[in-house]
């Protein structure tokens, strides 16, 4: 028992000095877009290598006094200075470098996505990695000079969650560039917006069932006005899986699908309240996957989230206004 109350006593104060660096650094180091690293917003430490090298060097530098040698003295000024001058070339490796990154990445929930950064540079830059905060992936970076006539990027992946509209927190980036002793590093905050859409699920349809079962069972989300029969024709392929003669299909007599008088030029609508689960999670995915297939199949749709209506339409720009739709949505909504 005391124990976890120590534990936790350590995890509050940790918390309090973390939130504290962070409010720090949110003053130093201001979001941007654009991010250019020099000396305000660049830091250097040394790497456990680094310590254990100093370490060495002051035990070397105690004996040569100690016996009065002075070629162990002059070996210890030699690893002196050689420890100045790396740490020297580890912040110029980093400074003056220029960071463009994009205001809004999109992507689905439980994938990983990427954060194109441009990096622009005057001269070489060696063994940069990027990483966002929390995150165990590493991306590695260098500027070489074959690549400094055009512009060179690199893409900072995070794992996502959850959908929603949020903001991942800070980029670091950091060298341990030349021989390990020292570590630059920076966080930046790109002010990059992730915008993360429910993960697809598929609709899985049976032949077996019939028009009124597959509405009642599936809870598929198309609703046309009118029920005037037309006629049967041959199944094309985008056409509503609530259109096909399950019961033809049965029998053996191909992919129909039947045709109303009412119904020529209506309006498509999914439906957020037709979906197949109880769990609202799950309803959105499968909006989502339908969604998708429209408008890949060109066939304009309308989307109705318990009342919120996008009024029908096939254009990319409105695939963007349903997709951002789910992704914000809330059951309080």
């Amino acid at each position: 028992m005391m124990v976890a109350q120590k534990m936790k006593k350590k995890q509050a104060q940790f918390s309090f000095l973390q939130q504290g660096f962070n409010t720090w650094l949110n003053k130093r180091i201001p979001a941007s877009a654009q991010q250019q690293l020099n000396s305000r917003n660049l830091f250097i430490f040394p790497t456990r290598f680094g310590f254990a090298y100093l370490l060495f060097v002051i035990v070397l530098f105690l004996l040569g006094t100690n016996y009065q040698n002075n070629l162990i003295m002059l070996l210890s000024y030699f690893l002196v200075s050689l420890f100045i001058s790396v740490m020297l070339h580890s912040f110029f490796n980093l400074s003056g470098l220029t960071l463009i990154a994009k205001k809004e990445v999109k992507g689905f929930a439980e994938d990983r996505v990427f954060l194109p950064i441009k990096l622009l540079s005057d001269k070489a830059r060696f063994a940069i990695t990027f990483n966002f905060e929390k995150q165990k992936v590493i991306t590695v970076a260098e500027i070489l000079p074959s690549a400094m006539a055009t512009d060179s990027g690199v893409l900072v992946p995070y794992d996502t969650v959850k959908r929603g509209v949020y903001s991942t927190g800070r980029v670091k980036v950091a060298s341990e560039y030349a021989l390990g002793l020292f570590t630059c590093w920076t966080k930046l905050d790109f002010d990059c917006q992730f915008i993360i859409y429910p993960k697809p699920l598929a609709l899985k349809l049976t032949a077996q069932a019939h028009e009124g079962q597959e509405q009642e069972q599936q809870g598929h989300a198309l609703e046309q006005h009118g029920d005037d029969f037309y006629q049967l024709k041959t199944y094309q392929k985008g056409e509503p899986l609530t259109q096909v003669a399950w019961k033809q299909l049965a029998k053996g007599q191909g992919m129909l699908t039947k045709s109303y008088q009412s119904t020529q030029g209506s309006e498509t609508w999914l439906k957020l309240a037709n979906m197949p689960s109880s769990d609202i999670e799950k309803k959105l995915a499968y909006l989502c996957y339908l969604i998708q297939q429209y408008y890949h199949n060109d066939q304009r749709f309308g989307l109705d989230l318990y009342g919120t209506l996008i009024e029908p339409d096939h254009s990319k720009a409105h695939l963007e206004q349903c997709l951002y739709a789910l992704a914000v949505f809330s059951k309080v909504s």
